[in-house]
């Protein structure tokens, strides 16, 4: 067993975590989620005997028991995505370990590879904790979740998978606030009751006796204020809001592939044949290594066709997150973002802040932001440059789930063009694809798109 005891965290003055306590039985599935920067991996670290906390402690029973943590690891540094990852779990989970730690494990993942983890982690001896924002995952692989509060610093346990949390955790806040409601409305009701008296008082009492009548209203009244159970406002939580826009329509046919071909190095794409129309929602699937980065990349220009055609429509404007998050030019984020956007400073700031990068972030160098933070940095500048057209590369990677929630809900409401990769489930769901390309993981030639 490991345990975690009453653990305390400071980031130089920042607190990070408060009186945190973990208890990991032998064989337990246990996940941690939170916002981004809320300590999880710190906890992990402490957990992994990696990092000293300021308070508390971590035992191990017995004191042989063997802990081993894998971290997450930038996109921008992998060389081939998947597949890297894959064998880099793989490596791990062979280890004759007591507990797993685990920092994101399903970045980078495909399908396949989703699977063979989740059924990896069901055959495990050893007891497992692990930090991960794919909701879909959590539902599969653990059986107990354990919340990092950002406003507190403190853990909360729930019972089952994510949805589970899920519901137990909306189920509790509409609680709170109807007790809240209750609470506001009856000190309310006194308050009103408290002044009509106050002012029968002032019409119907001489002046020798209304000072002290008052003050008897004040204290009678003001007492049952006082005796009400003091409830406190439930707390709400800064919410990211992204506002996609399409400045502009293109025309009807956004782009059309035309037996096209396209290779890089010993791999071939295609030929394909694909239509996309505007307002389309076009999802790109396939198993890692069967070309899915690679059309983009012919999409946008950066690859060359070796055969074939690519037609792009009139007044197509491609805005494009990619899977390495490197959009943006090195340098100091604001001076990068004005330069790419064509915002002013003023605005350029008001906009990051509605991606929560305020003052601390706008300053610093770009590539030293997070991958989280640099992700939301560049869904800010689609966000600017108002395009017609999305091309979204693992766009949730790195993103915390209130983040996904978001932008499930703005590419909901864009009214433009989308073509997404993703190999998170259920956000692929809520998509709602109109079209489907599948990729082959050869060189067939028969990938093509399907209507959805």
């Amino acid at each position: 067993m490991l345990t975690a005891a009453n653990i305390t965290k400071y980031h130089a003055a920042q607190l990070v975590l408060h009186d945190v306590t973990l208890v990991v039985p032998p064989r337990s599935r246990i996940g941690l989620v939170g916002p981004n920067g809320v300590g999880k991996s710190t906890l992990l670290r402490i957990l992994a005997g990696e990092e000293e906390s300021d308070q508390g402690s971590v035992r191990r029973t017995p004191p042989g028991l063997t802990v081993g943590y894998l971290p997450q690891e930038a996109t921008a540094q992998r060389a081939s995505g998947g597949e890297t990852a894959r064998a880099r779990l793989r490596e791990f989970l062979r280890r004759p370990l007591g507990v797993f730690l685990l920092d994101e494990p399903t970045n980078d993942l495909d399908f396949a590879g989703l699977d063979w983890l989740e059924r990896a982690l069901t055959r495990l001896e050893g007891a497992v904790v692990l930090v991960s924002h794919d909701r879909d995952f959590l539902d599969r692989t653990v059986e107990r979740i354990v919340e990092l509060d950002e406003w507190t610093h403190g853990a909360a346990e729930f019972a089952g998978g994510w949805s589970d949390y899920e519901r137990t955790r909306a189920n509790a806040l509409r609680r709170q606030h109807e007790t809240y409601e209750q609470y506001e409305g009856e000190k309310t009701r006194i308050e009103e009751q408290m002044r009509r008296m106050q002012r029968w008082e002032q019409q119907g009492y001489g002046q020798g006796r209304k000072k002290k009548r008052t003050k008897d209203v004040k204290k009678r009244f003001g007492g049952r204020i006082e005796r009400l159970e003091q409830v406190d406002k439930p707390y709400e939580p800064w919410e990211l809001r992204i506002p996609f826009s399409a400045r502009s329509r293109s025309g009807d046919v956004v782009l059309r592939l035309e037996q096209a071909v396209a290779e890089r190095g010993s791999f071939t794409l295609g030929p394909l044949e694909l239509e996309v129309g505007w307002a389309d929602r076009l999802a790109i699937v396939g198993p890692n290594g069967s070309g899915k980065s690679t059309l983009i990349e012919l999409l946008v220009g950066r690859l060359q066709l070796s055969a074939g055609r690519l037609w792009l429509g009139p007044g197509v404007v491609i805005g494009e997150v990619t899977q390495r998050r490197e959009e943006l030019a090195p340098g100091e984020l604001l001076a990068a973002f004005v330069n790419a956007s064509g915002l002013t400073e003023e605005d350029a700031r008001t906009l990051l802040a509605k991606f929560g990068l305020g003052a601390d972030h706008v300053r610093r160098d770009a590539a030293s932001l997070s991958p989280g933070e640099r992700t939301r940095a560049l869904l800010a500048l689609l966000a600017a440059r108002g395009v017609n057209c999305l091309i979204l590369d693992e766009p949730t990677n790195h993103l915390d789930v209130p983040a996904i929630e978001e932008l499930e809900r703005a590419l909901d409401a864009f009214d433009g063009t989308v073509l997404l990769i993703t190999h998170d489930r259920r956000f692929l769901r809520s998509f709602r694809a109109t079209q489907t390309l599948e990729l082959l993981p050869t060189r067939a030639p028969d990938a093509r798109a399907a209507p959805r």
